[in-house]
């Protein structure tokens, strides 16, 4: 073999080395177009756009569906969107920035930098590393003072059910301190500094750091599912907070991703050094670095985001050298998403599967058998509707969620009918407020006297709520959004006092109080004030 021949082939080969070790995968053009084709089949009204990149460039923008369903108007590559939580990788940036110039400390307490920060003192205190990660032992989501500095006073004296770094819990809160935590160092407002260490290093012009009324009418409108299962467009409110007020389009989210495949490098330099980035990228419990999920070993660093209607994420494969971006202006469709990036990962084309079904009436219908001998009945109608059977009549139900229907107006108040199911997807009980009841087997048990005074719907005026029930199920007293959705038995840990049953170290709690008519009037939520409504 000749020598130069040997050489180019040996250089080959180590550049092939070179490449495999960084982690460069070709995206193939065949599968970036079933990509585009999997985008555009996709059957909603409402937006998705999803963008992909490489190492140094974008390589795919493909499109659906309108930004305004009312005005016909489409979805374009330049059409933005909120992008929720996912926001929060922005944030812990931002703050590496600040490590590496000796000013932030992840280590150190947080009332170094917030003084009026004051939890009880049970445990060590909270640190820096422990918001980034959710493992501060502080609520999730304080909706009365979300993107508002008084949430520092609102946690005054509140008690962590454990020590920081001992479990996850995914803390909004947590992430807005360390807003103003940023805010502290930097002395200027957080979209400020945002925008600054970050959007424009990284030429992200289209990019928003805040929720104002300035982007009404120059963003997507947005679209939530109501309780009939139809969409419709969501409140306007504005956000500013860290944990997730960014507002971007493919291009821009297309350069960020580009930073995080390149570990915190750019084309103009280091976004942070590679310690930080290495700190940024480390998985803790749940597999959660600063502001990402850790997947893989650290080969994909991913997050979601879902803020007033919008939904988007973001899965940057470090190792393999691409990145994937959706946008949406309503619910991405999980199982969508996944055969996308399973396809960009090198698989084959898959069939499309359904998604979760809005479930037909006839799921709900049957007979249900309660304590004391006490039934119910339902039978769905040929419309898709479902009624409740008393005697020779049927009583039409309105839908209140994907697993809930519901009577507004009786001689007795509003009646929710709440339906649960097993893993196969069959309705196995259901609760009518106070009272529980099974499709088969032996019927649930009365439920205990003191809680009779708990149950029913609380919620709080204004665009983000929370709306939730307490409710009985199998006997004891449950928690759930309003929808039905994540329904956690409650344990009593003093009187009027509770906490969820699993896991035992959630930070939230309820308190009830102010008795009327032998109803309580009012819930404290971790802290948030909800109060009775008279509807199911």
């Amino acid at each position: 073999m000749p020598r130069m021949t040997r050489l180019f082939l040996f250089l080959a080969a180590m550049l092939g080395l070179a490449s495999a070790a960084f982690g460069q995968t070709a995206l193939s053009q065949s599968a970036l177009d079933d990509v585009r084709a999997m985008v555009e089949a996709a059957p909603s009204e409402y937006g998705l756009v999803v963008a992909v990149t490489d190492r140094e460039r974008m390589r795919l923008v493909a499109t659906h569906g309108y930004a305004d369903i009312a005005r016909k108007q489409p979805v374009t590559a330049d059409t933005r969107f909120a992008i929720g939580s996912i926001s929060k990788s922005f944030t812990a940036i931002a703050l590496m920035q600040m490590a590496d110039e000796g000013r932030f400390d992840p280590d150190a307490p947080v009332a170094r930098y917030l003084p009026d920060f004051r939890p009880a003192p049970t445990f060590a205190p909270i640190t820096g590393h422990s918001l980034l990660r959710h493992t501060s032992g502080l609520p999730n989501y304080l909706a009365h003072v979300a993107s508002m500095r008084f949430l520092i006073k609102a946690l005054d004296g509140f008690e962590p059910r454990y020590a920081p770094g001992a479990h996850f819990w995914y803390s909004n809160s947590g992430y807005q301190l360390l807003g103003y935590v940023a805010e502290r160092i930097d002395g200027e407002p957080f979209p400020l500094i945002l925008q600054r260490r970050v959007l424009g290093r990284l030429g992200m012009a289209a990019t928003s750091p805040q929720i104002d009324d300035r982007l009404r009418g120059r963003i997507a409108a947005s679209y939530a599912r109501g309780p009939d299962g139809k969409f419709a467009e969501a409140p306007w409110f504005d956000y500013l907070s860290a944990d997730g007020a960014v507002v971007s389009d493919a291009a821009d989210m297309g350069a960020y991703a580009r930073m995080l495949l390149a570990r915190g490098d750019t084309p103009g330099g280091r976004l942070i050094s590679a310690a930080a980035f290495d700190r940024f990228a480390t998985a803790g419990l749940d597999d959660y670095g600063y502001g990402v999920d850790v997947l893989e070993g650290g080969r994909v660093l991913a997050h979601s985001g879902s803020i007033a209607g919008f939904q988007a994420y973001l899965s940057a494969h470090v190792a393999d050298g691409f990145a994937v971006v959706f946008l949406g202006n309503g619910p991405i469709d999980k199982a969508l998403r996944d055969r996308i990036v399973a396809r960009l990962a090198g698989g084959e084309p898959q069939t499309p599967q359904a998604s979760a079904a809005w479930r037909d009436a006839n799921s709900f219908a049957g007979s249900f058998a309660g304590a004391g001998g006490r039934k119910l009945a339902f039978r769905a109608d040929v419309s898709g509707g479902l009624g409740l059977v008393e005697g020779d009549r049927t009583v039409p139900l309105a839908r209140l969620g994907r697993e809930a229907w519901g009577l507004y107006q009786t001689a007795t108040g509003p009646r929710a009918f709440l339906f649960f199911r097993d893993a196969a997807g069959a309705v196995t009980d259901m609760s009518d407020g106070a009272a529980s009841y099974a499709r088969q087997g032996t019927p649930p048990v009365e439920t205990p006297a003191a809680a009779l005074p708990l149950v029913g719907r609380y919620a709080a005026h204004g665009e983000e709520g929370p709306s939730v029930r307490v409710f009985a199920r199998k006997g004891r007293l449950t928690f759930a959004y309003a929808d039905a959705s994540l329904a956690t038995e409650l344990v009593e840990e003093a009187p009027g006092r509770f906490r969820f049953a699993e896991p035992a170290h959630a930070p939230e709690w309820l308190a009830f109080d102010t008795i009327i008519d032998g109803q309580a009037q009012r819930l404290i939520f971790s802290g948030v004030p909800l109060y009775r409504i008279d509807l199911p």
